[in-house]
């Protein structure tokens, strides 16, 4: 069970939350829905929560040591997803290439935002 401090929580219901957005931009645009835009959203609820849950042990255990685990997780988090949207541009389903791409990047700055949010808020109390 995740403790009432956990992101899993938050990070669940905000990757619920973009996953849900996603999903009703594509039916406004009549766009069609591919499970990759799915597994974008997941992708990033995942990756957002390991790096949540790291950063934040740091928070209790060695302050100092926050700093550097928030700026390695920002590095983190922007390699590896630049790494997978070069493979999404290279192997992803043509049909629908341009919007997983523009969701991918959106996502990226979704949950960025809302990590750092998250991180700073907690790192004042």
């Amino acid at each position: 069970m995740a403790s009432p401090r956990s992101p899993l929580l938050p990070t669940v219901l905000f990757g619920s939350f973009c996953a849900l957005m996603t999903w009703g931009a594509l039916v406004l645009a009549e766009l069609p829905y591919h499970p990759a835009f799915a597994l974008t959203a997941l992708y990033f609820t995942a990756l957002t929560y390991v790096l949540l849950h790291w950063q934040e042990q740091a928070m209790v255990e060695d302050p100092k040591g926050f700093v550097r685990r928030f700026m390695l997780g920002l590095m983190l988090k922007m390699m590896v997803s630049l790494i997978l949207v070069v493979c999404i541009m290279l192997l992803g389903p043509k049909q629908v290439l341009l919007p997983l791409v523009l969701s991918f990047a959106l996502l990226y700055l979704a949950f960025l935002g809302f990590s750092t949010f998250r991180l700073v808020t907690r790192s004042r109390h």
